[in-house]
């Protein structure tokens, strides 16, 4: 019996901290300096940009002036105003955007958008200079986001270069500096969509997809499977790519930015629609992944799955105190100290890694006093994580729009529209 619990325990440790040391390298990696993959000198090839937009009429005005500000003169602007009840289409028009309108309730979310906006370039796909019916670059921006100046030609070319899904650098920024759940979720998305990427990448793995400012070539998105009810299709999208050989791969230079919603029940719909599909993403598609990569002999399928098993920060943190109190009280009745020692030293790998992330990356993002408040923010979420086992969430329910439309991005820490993603961590 009592080698039972020895092993156990000894399972339960290394279970929980495999993720644990899967994070602290990525963080630690991710201090290196990011991959670039394209010259001052190429051409930027023709791009079409589709913007998904439902009832976007009070912010999407600041987003395309952005998009514009930022468009080479090869590209042009396609707004999906997707099951729109405002006048969503009229004010894009009147920026230049050429329209999708799309009425369809019983097929609601960002992939039927998507889908729809794809369809109307078919009959005048985007071309490169100089070479005529060739395919060239589709670009992904949410409605309520901005982009950095040179964004959107920094996406084209790495496309164009590498031929494959490339991903931004997509942030969001807190509507309030001292609402400390905010500022720890703006630096929760910060290490997801920046410094774990930059790791990725830099060991030539595929990186996931993360909802706003993603590259494609023409010819591998327009048979891509984008109308569905997933309610993260960009993350699904970034696997189903990698399943083909098509690994997605960062642009660091291109910047994204959205805001986290001030409203606490915003907020909390915004989250637990983002944690229950990357869960349930989790739990399908990681074993599957990985037995495919094994099987196949395939290591960057190995890596995604890998990336992917990756619970959320608070859920993982939250989980590895757990198990470390568990171990602990275990192990000292059946005097074996091992496993509680080594998920003690893994958490402390773990903070130590977020420290120097922060140091690098986050100050702006995550002061001090704010740092002090992140016990209760992963407190705030545990009841996300406990419905998740009763009734998890499967179906697309859009967030609640601050009044204020987004600043211009590129300014750590500078409020904009509330934005979309997988998991904030």
């Amino acid at each position: 019996m009592t080698t039972t619990i020895h092993i156990l325990l000894w399972a339960l440790a290394c279970v929980i901290a495999a993720p644990l040391w899967v994070l602290s390298i990525q963080c630690l990696l991710g201090l290196l300096p990011a991959r670039r993959r394209t010259g001052k000198n190429q051409d930027t090839p023709t791009l079409a940009v589709l913007v998904p937009a439902h009832n976007e009429a009070d912010t999407i005005t600041t987003t395309l002036d952005s998009l514009k500000r930022a468009l080479p003169d090869s590209g042009r602007i396609v707004v999906i105003a997707d099951n729109c009840t405002d006048n969503t289409a009229t004010v894009s028009k009147d920026h230049g955007a050429t329209i999708v309108e799309r009425h369809d309730t019983a097929n609601r979310g960002k992939g039927f958008a998507l889908a729809a906006g794809l369809a109307s370039l078919e009959t005048d796909p985007p071309d490169p200079p100089g070479a005529p019916g060739a395919p060239g670059v589709v670009i992904i921006v949410d409605a309520d986001c901005t982009v950095s100046p040179t964004t959107l030609t920094d996406l084209a070319q790495t496309a164009q270069v590498t031929g494959r899904p490339v991903q931004g650098v997509y942030l969001l920024s807190p509507p309030d500096k001292r609402d400390t759940k905010s500022v720890v979720s703006a630096f929760a998305f910060l290490i997801k969509n920046q410094v774990r990427p930059r790791a990725m990448d830099l060991l030539g793995l595929p990186i996931p997809l993360t909802g706003s400012g993603m590259a494609f070539p023409y010819a591998l998105l327009k048979d891509a499977n984008l109308a569905t009810g997933n309610i993260v299709e960009d993350l699904a999208l970034g696997l189903e790519l990698a399943e083909q050989g098509h690994g997605p791969v960062l642009c660091d230079a291109a910047r994204i930015t959205g805001a986290l919603p001030s409203s606490h029940d915003a907020a909390a719909t915004q989250r637990t629609r983002w944690e229950h599909g990357y869960l349930s993403t989790l739990l399908t598609r990681a074993p599957a992944l990985l037995l495919k990569g094994v099987f196949t002999f395939r290591p960057t399928l190995i890596t995604a799955a890998i990336d992917l098993a990756v619970p959320p920060l608070s859920l993982l943190v939250s989980g590895s105190v757990v198990a470390l109190g568990l171990a602990a009280v275990i192990g000292w009745f059946i005097r074996e100290p091992g496993p509680a020692c080594v998920l003690a030293l893994s958490l402390a790998l773990t903070a130590l890694s977020l420290i120097l992330a922060r140091a690098r990356f986050g100050r702006s993002y995550l002061p001090i006093s704010a740092a002090l408040a992140i016990p209760g923010y992963i407190l705030w979420k545990l009841p996300i994580y406990a419905q998740f086992l009763v009734g998890k969430e499967k179906t697309w329910v859009r967030t609640e729009r601050d009044p204020s439309p987004p600043n211009q991005a590129g300014t750590p820490g500078t409020p904009g529209s509330p934005g979309k993603g997988t998991s904030d961590g």
